[in-house]
C-alpha cells in the first residue's frame, strides 16, 4: 500500500504543527510542507514549542511520513551570489527537516551546468550536518531553457556517488516528453532502469494542464488534465508500493475531497 497526502500550509498561529492537524483531519497517511516562504530568501525560526507540538502530534499519529519542499528560489545551477544564497537556503531547509524529524527534503535542481548543481547539493548537505535523515531528493523537471533534470539520465548523474535520492513528478515527466498517458508502466520501468526505484521514495502525483512534451509546469487535478485515467496505472503499479505519494493539486475543500475520492477509488479497484 502507498502512503498519500497533500502539500499542506504552515500559515497560522500553529505553524508546522497546524499542518499535522490538517493531515489528521483529512485522514492522510503522509504530507508535504514548506519550512518557510517558498518565494522569499528570508528564513523563519522554529520555536521550541512549535517543534515540540509538531513532533508530539506526528508521533501520536503513528509517525506520518513528512516531506519538506525547498524554496522555489533555489537554483543550484546558478553562479555567484545566487548560487551561494541557494545553497544556504537549501541547507536551512535540511536543518529544519532534521529538527522536525522529517524524512525527506525535495528540491528542484535549477538551471545551469549539472556539475554545479551537484556541487551545490553536496555543499548544502554538508552545511546542514545531516546524519541519518532527512534524505535530500532531487526532483525531475518539465524542462525548457537550461533547466536541469528533465531527463532521467541527468538525475542519475546528479545522484551518482551521493547519498541523495530522487522525487518523481508525473506532471513534469509528461511535460518533459515521457509518455505517461500511453505507457505509464513503461515509463516507470525506465525510471527503474535509469535511476533505480530504490532511490525514488517520493512521487508527486499531478495531472498536467500542458500537453505532452510541452515543457509546461502546470499541475491539474486528477482526471482533469492531459493524462487522465492513465495515472491510475501509476498509483497501482506494484513496483511503487510503499512509496509516499504527494498531490500538489490546487487546494480547496471540494477539490481535496474530489481528488481523495478518485485516489481512493483507484487504490481500491480490483
Amino acid at each position: 500500500m502507498i502512503r498519500y497526502g497533500f502539500h499542506l500550509s504552515i500559515a497560522g498561529k500553529k505553524g508546522v504543527a497546524g499542518a499535522v492537524e490538517e493531515a489528521l483531519s483529512l485522514e492522510l497517511s503522509a504530507f508535504q510542507i514548506f519550512a518557510k516562504s517558498p518565494r522569499s530568501w528570508r528564513t523563519r525560526p522554529l520555536s521550541p514549542r512549535e517543534v515540540e507540538e509538531f513532533r508530539a502530534l506526528r508521533e501520536n499519529a503513528g509517525g506520518l511520513p513528512g516531506v519538506v519542499h525547498a524554496s522555489y528560489l533555489v537554483n543550484l545551477g546558478a553562479a555567484g551570489e545566487l548560487w551561494e544564497k541557494s545553497v544556504m537556503s537549501l541547507a536551512d531547509d535540511l536543518e529544519k527537516a532534521q529538527i522536525l524529524g522529517l524524512e525527506y527534503v525535495v528540491v528542484h535542481p535549477g538551471s545551469g551546468p549539472l556539475e554545479r548543481v551537484k556541487e551545490g547539493a553536496l555543499k548544502a548537505f554538508r552545511l546542514a550536518g545531516v546524519r541519518k535523515k532527512p534524505r535530500l531528493l532531487l526532483e525531475n523537471t518539465a524542462g525548457g531553457g537550461e533547466k536541469v533534470g528533465s531527463r532521467l539520465e541527468e538525475l542519475a548523474f546528479l545522484l551518482e556517488d551521493t547519498p541523495f535520492g530522487a522525487c518523481f513528478d508525473t506532471c513534469h515527466a509528461f511535460s518533459a516528453g515521457y509518455p505517461l498517458h500511453h505507457d505509464p508502466k513503461g515509463v516507470i520501468g525506465e525510471l527503474d532502469r535509469v535511476v533505480g526505484l530504490e532511490r525514488v521514495p517520493v512521487i508527486h502525483l499531478n495531472d498536467s494542464v500542458g500537453g505532452f512534451g510541452s515543457h509546461i509546469d502546470h499541475h491539474a487535478h486528477l482526471l482533469q488534465g492531459q493524462m487522465g485515467e492513465a495515472l491510475k496505472a501509476v498509483v497501482r503499479d506494484a513496483r511503487l508500493q510503499g512509496k509516499v505519494f504527494i498531490l500538489e493539486t490546487p487546494r480547496g475543500p471540494e477539490e481535496d475531497a474530489r481528488n481523495l475520492q478518485i485516489l481512493k477509488a483507484w487504490l481500491e479497484a480490483s
